[in-house]
């Protein structure tokens, strides 16, 4: 059973430089913080035990039942979400009922394979079941949808493509929520494999206060490069997002999560801090990522 214990990080008032295995980070920090940590070395019958599986038409409360005797194999070839089963925070309301805090996060993964994988941010509860539009929704994602109108969220390199948008997958009286951050290998030659079969590793990093979303992507084992393959402005507070947001992975087929996804690491801002702390999921957590109160980041279909 994943390791499940409470944690609090104190960040204090001045600049931290945080080692995230061979990458290390600057964070610039405003006051104190509190983070929840979740980490995923693989997705298996164990540590998918508090990660839910969900698709159009059903959704499994422990997706660890996906790799039983009985395992409905239909279920891992269809288009779906493998998302963690509590939400973490994503903004809260000030005295006016608007935005006053935003949360930050930074999530990191392995991508092996060639089929595209999504990670999401989508709302505190889950898209509707049996959707005529389905998963992928209405309409694709157009740069149309950025804040300011012009601003691209697309960009490729020779290991991977990067798409940035909305989750269409609530129906069109809700056709963009949350952020989809869609990573699809390319042709280059990566350890692991040549063409899109070898592994990518993936950064994808919100900072709140710039409201400022950047991807990286490098060859697996490689540390994160200086520069973002994609960098582009953008904020989810507010008309798009719950205050707390259910968070994880789509593909066309679960099984593209569950067999191509590795080492994933999700460190995010605890708004609440009530309970005194916030709290490290997942199994054998190495994330030591420490973050202010910043932002926070998603993918799509």
């Amino acid at each position: 059973m994943p390791r499940s214990d409470r944690m609090t990080r104190l960040v204090p008032q001045q600049l931290l430089v945080v080692v995230v295995g061979a990458a290390a980070i600057t964070v610039a920090t405003a006051s104190a913080a509190h983070v929840d940590s979740f980490s995923y070395p693989t997705f298996d019958a164990t540590t998918t035990q508090d990660l839910v599986a969900a698709t159009n038409t059903s959704i499994l409360t422990s997706a660890s039942l996906l790799f039983g005797h009985d395992a409905d194999f239909n279920f891992n070839r269809t288009e779906g979400f493998i998302l963690l089963s509590r939400t973490v925070d994503v903004w809260r309301a000030g005295p006016g009922g608007g935005p006053a805090r935003e949360a930050s996060f930074n999530t990191s993964f392995a991508l092996s394979g060639a089929a595209p994988v999504a990670y999401v941010v989508l709302r505190d509860s889950y898209p509707p079941l049996h959707g005529t539009g389905g998963l992928r929704g209405f309409a694709n994602y157009s740069a149309s949808d950025a804040e300011d109108g012009a601003t691209p969220r697309n960009a490729s390199s020779g290991l991977a493509s990067v798409e940035a948008g909305p989750v269409r997958s609530y129906g069109p009286d809700d056709p963009a929520i949350g952020l989809n951050v869609t990573v699809t290998p390319t042709g280059g030659t990566a350890p692991g494999g040549g063409g899109g079969g070898g592994a990518r590793a993936v950064w994808i990093e919100y900072d709140a206060a710039k409201h400022r979303l950047s991807v990286y992507v490098a060859a697996a084992g490689e540390p994160r490069p200086a520069a973002a393959l994609l960098d582009a402005r953008l904020g989810l507070a507010g008309r798009r997002t719950t205050e707390t947001a259910m968070v994880g992975f789509f593909a066309s087929a679960i099984q593209d999560v569950l067999v191509g996804v590795r080492d994933w690491n999700l460190t995010v801002d605890r708004l609440d801090t009530s309970e005194g702390g916030g709290r490290k999921e997942g199994a054998a957590c190495w994330v030591f990522v420490l973050l202010a109160v910043l932002g926070s980041v998603a993918a799509t279909a």
